[in-house]
């Protein structure tokens, strides 16, 4: 949708921002972009918290620590009484800029900025630096048959009854979005960005007008600012975008650097004499720990009787296999995993239902049985879009009794050549699109345009 007027190659080296969430699954996204932007001769720099430093400069890429009065655990570690934090992080928020530090270092040709901190675009209001937000999710505007990401069902038929029921669909997710803005308003410890980029707002005098869109299945929109979709259109509904936005996915380096200690441990378990299934249900929301290690146990029981077939499981860094106990030797656990590899040598994976992980199995060219863990985030929109596609099957994570799952593994492995073929004919569609090589020319157009805009001023 987004316009290119210009397809000759951005000339100057600029130096880009990349403002991502500090999680694993984002940063991958975003790192195939990075590369080929940075292979034009552009410089890139991540802002991002600590955490982070170690995995942005493996990729090759400069990196500037966040200040820490945009980091709430450390704000948490230096004061007694939790809501304390609170209201430092929304003072902080009103009274200082994200961005000061790292522009002062740099002074970016452009700032990419991940929708999942789109309320820190308020702090760019008043600098004369092109901005693009990123979403590594399929489009979050409300469309017509297109159901919110957070939900389940699947518009199989474009008629009157299904428009109803999605219509429906939003109409209560909209209101217990706004329902939910005003509780962590309210909350002593939680934060409604909303509400805040709102006081902001009230509070700084600005020429330039912020157009928020809020018929979103997430995080507020920009109207008036380009974003670019990491996800690929292929995998999602059809539908209608709108004018500022463009798909360019797929974005998985499937060629990225993965830890060569851990795929030391792990290559020499993996043999073609067994059916390999793989297994990672993210690490990032902490809530859901239980319910991740609960299921991993029905796993490990199921194939306590399936001894041709072979488990691997990333339990991510929250949880120990040392809490595991009576694991048969053809389950083997780990913290993390070298996941490429393993997804490479899967017959099957076991997943939450992240953008990033189906979208490496969909290059990959691996099944999917996709249990979503968090309902309030994409996860449910894409277990559904996975079976709509018929790339593999979905279930219930907490109400699939042990039996249920073993059947759907066993279907899934039974006809991997029925799944796989019609992977194959997605992921040809998603190659041959040319959809990642045009947002690379928009971003340089973009700075281009502006640019020269600058200049004339």
């Amino acid at each position: 949708k987004l316009g290119i007027r210009s397809n000759r190659r951005w000339e100057l080296m600029a130096t880009i921002l990349f403002v991502i969430l500090d999680t694993a699954s984002h940063l991958n996204a975003s790192f195939k972009m990075a590369h080929a932007l940075q292979s034009r001769s552009h410089q890139i720099v991540y802002l991002g918290k600590p955490s982070s430093e170690e995995l942005i400069k493996q990729q090759g890429f400069d990196f500037f620590v966040r200040s820490e009065d945009f980091q709430p655990e450390i704000i948490a570690g230096k004061v007694d009484n939790t809501e304390d934090v609170k209201a430092i992080m929304e003072e902080n928020f009103l009274g200082n800029n994200l961005f000061e530090e790292v522009i002062s270092e740099y002074k970016p040709g452009l700032i990419l900025l991940d929708t999942s901190l789109i309320y820190y675009s308020v702090h760019l209001l008043e600098r004369d630096i092109p901005v693009i937000t990123i979403s590594t999710k399929v489009c979050q505007d409300k469309t017509a048959f297109v159901p919110p990401f957070q939900s389940g069902f699947v518009p199989y038929k474009r008629n009157i009854l299904t428009w109803l029921k999605v219509e429906s669909i939003w109409t209560v997710h909209l209101l217990r979005k706004q329902w939910k803005n005003y509780l962590d308003n309210a909350n002593p410890v939680q934060i409604s960005w909303v509400y805040l980029v709102k006081k902001y707002l009230k509070r700084k005098v600005t020429k330039v007008g912020l157009r928020m869109n809020l018929k979103r299945s997430s995080h507020f929109g920009l109207e008036n600012t380009p974003e670019l979709i990491l996800s690929p259109r292929h995998f999602d509904f059809s539908r209608s975008i709108p004018k500022n936005q463009m798909y360019m996915g797929p974005v998985v380096d499937v060629n990225r650097k993965e830890d060569p200690n851990e795929l030391a441990q792990i290559e020499n378990i993996l043999s073609a004499n067994h059916k390999t299934v793989y297994c990672a249900m993210g690490s990032y929301d902490i809530r859901h720990r239980m319910d991740r290690a609960k299921f991993f146990v029905k796993l490990i029981n199921i194939f306590l009787l399936h001894k041709s077939w072979r488990l691997v499981i990333s339990l991510g860094k929250d949880l120990d296999p040392s809490g595991f106990t009576s694991v048969p030797d053809n389950v083997f656990l780990f913290q993390t995993v070298p996941q490429l590899y393993v997804i490479k040598q899967a017959d099957l994976v076991i997943c939450h239902g992240g953008m990033q992980t189906i979208t490496e199995c969909i290059l990959l060219q691996t099944p999917l049985l996709v249990f979503p863990l968090n309902q309030e985030l994409d996860q449910p929109g894409n277990a559904a879009r996975v079976e709509y596609h018929k790339i593999g099957l979905r279930g219930n994570l907490k109400r699939d009794k042990p039996k249920v799952i073993e059947d759907k593994i066993n279907k899934l492995l039974c006809n991997k050549d029925y799944y796989e073929n019609n992977i194959k004919h997605l992921k040809r569609e998603m190659l041959d699109s040319g959809d990642f090589d045009m947002g690379i020319k928009f971003i340089e157009s973009y700075m281009q345009r502006h640019s020269s805009i600058h200049e004339q001023v």
